[in-house]
């Protein structure tokens, strides 16, 4: 059993200057894990579901000078084949993540729940980030959800840290902040992004940090689809304007003002490999789809949020 207590500086900042022992836990949670082994031929099958509780403090985006704390249920199942003659083949691995937020009453009711396909789970300050693994050819891709809408935000084929993400920000605070992220072919979830759309390369999302703003599909050519060309691809996110000519990952702007008058005049730059460019103008906190420069034969589809 794992005691869960919350921090007693930001429950009670009497407590810090207090020598008294510790009080009753605010909050006591268990969760028992299983696991299930069964003969399968040669081989065994083995289920496993683990339960473990994580809290987490972010700072509010709705909220100004907010801070949210939470009690983060996290179970995991898994059902896989493996033995001493062949390699483990995973079957099945999803993850339900639960959202409770923490005060000086303890725990309330669930904020949200997170249901969803992964291997691996993380979940750190604003994001929750669950990994599907690749096998083979397939890169890893990575659901982001926001830790405090509990909303789906994008998947990313980027590495997890978010400095791997371009990204705007401004004054004002976490609510003007804009992110940037791409999802690439080839990986285990791209019949679920791509739908029946045998041509989709890219999801390029713009979001904020509780939600997604647009989210556009980039459609390659019949050719470069034909000859594998995403095997080949090593995909950039950069931002441009005036300023950074060349490129950059991060802008931020020292002023203030209203979200369609800051993040414009700046050009998203996808670069699939150095005679592959993707080209999409940011006007008016939107992304200007018409005015996209695109390589021959590719196209781009607004997807639905």
């Amino acid at each position: 059993m794992r005691i869960l207590l919350l921090a007693a500086a930001l429950l009670a900042p009497s407590f810090a200057h207090s020598t008294c022992a510790w009080a009753e836990p605010l909050v006591q949670e268990s969760a028992p894990s299983t696991i299930s082994v069964t003969k399968e031929g040669d081989n065994f099958r083995v289920i496993t579901d683990s339960r473990r509780y994580q809290t987490n403090l972010l700072p509010s985006v709705t909220a100004k000078n907010a801070l949210i704390y939470q009690l983060l249920e996290i179970e995991q199942h898994t059902s896989a084949v493996e033995g001493p003659l062949t390699e483990q083949m995973v079957e099945e691995s999803t993850a339900k993540i639960t959202a409770y937020p923490l005060g000086e009453q303890g725990k309330g009711p669930a904020a949200f729940t997170i249901e969803a396909k992964a291997d691996a789970v993380e979940a750190m300050g604003p994001f929750l980030t669950l990994t599907r693994y690749g096998c083979c050819v397939e890169m890893a891709t990575r659901a982001i959800y926001s830790l405090e809408s509990g909303k789906y935000l994008f998947n990313t084929t980027a590495d997890s840290a978010s400095s791997s993400w371009a990204s705007m920000g401004a004054q004002g605070g976490f609510e003007f902040e804009r992110l940037f992220a791409h999802h690439a072919r080839i990986t285990a979830a791209d019949d679920e992004l791509f739908g029946e759309n045998v041509r989709g390369a890219i999801i390029l999302t713009y979001a904020s940090e509780t939600a997604p703003l647009q989210r556009v599909m980039v459609v390659a050519s019949a050719d470069d689809m034909d000859h594998d060309a995403p095997l080949e691809w090593m995909v950039k996110v950069e931002l441009v304007n005036g300023t950074y000519p060349k490129g950059i990952d991060r802008i931020f702007l020292d002023k203030k003002g209203k979200p369609a008058d800051l993040f414009t005049d700046v050009t998203v730059r996808l670069t699939l490999d150095e005679g592959t460019i993707i080209e999409i103008p940011l006007v008016a906190d939107k992304l200007d789809l018409k005015a996209a420069k695109l390589p021959k034969d590719y196209s781009l589809i607004e997807m639905k949020l």
